[in-house]
């Protein structure tokens, strides 16, 4: 079992260093990152959440892939899908391919009760970001709403998707479209008279 995590963690390190650019940087964080990943091989597990733990609450999305990882399996905390599941689908949303995985293995095992108690928790999250100006926010808000909760939220998915793609990201136009063919056409203006209520009031 510890050497499955090593390994995880050891190609997140090869992942860091392909990371794309529209990912948090990770250069300057890189020092930290590899001081996580030291205090694991170390065993020295709590110190590694805790460095972990500071680099997630950054948006680094690699280090938010092995925090998953780590209250996952239980090291440096005892095992805790809740914070398993939170912490991948932060990465995932962050650009993580190998967390997306994570969160179907975690969503295969808890119960749908705490799969929206996390779902409800990101978005809390998430909503006080695009509301206070981080325009990224949006996209994962709908992502959220799509693909996390149990039921897909269409409509407030739809809504973010809007926002988003109102802010000039165009890589949310398939999750509209994918959207608009689930719900009636009286249904889709109202979510987006709702979706231009919500943009007038965040920032610019």
């Amino acid at each position: 079992m510890m050497r499955v995590i090593l390994m995880s963690i050891a190609s997140a390190i090869l992942w860091v260093n392909t990371v794309n650019a529209q990912d948090p940087p990770v250069a300057e964080n890189s020092e930290a990152f590899l001081e996580a990943v030291d205090a694991f091989e170390k065993k020295e597990f709590q110190t590694a959440v805790e460095l972990f733990t500071v680099l997630g609450e950054k948006g680094e999305p690699t280090s938010q892939h092995n925090l998953s990882i780590l209250y996952f399996k239980g090291f440096g905390s005892p095992a805790n899908y809740k914070r398993a599941l939170y912490w991948a689908w932060r990465a995932s949303l962050g650009g993580s391919e190998p967390a997306l995985i994570m969160v179907d293995e975690i969503r295969g095992i808890v119960t749908e009760d705490l799969v929206d108690i996390v779902s409800e928790e990101i978005v809390t999250e998430l909503t006080a970001k695009a509301m206070a100006g981080d325009k990224n926010a949006s996209e994962r808000l709908g992502k959220t709403y799509y693909n996390l909760f149990v039921e897909p939220d269409l409509k407030m998915a739809y809504v973010w998707f809007l926002i988003s793609q109102a802010f000039g990201n165009d890589q949310v136009s398939e999750f509209i479209s994918e959207i608009e063919g689930q719900i009636e056409i009286e249904d889709r203006i109202a979510y987006q008279e709702e979706a231009i209520e919500i943009f007038i009031e965040m920032p610019k």
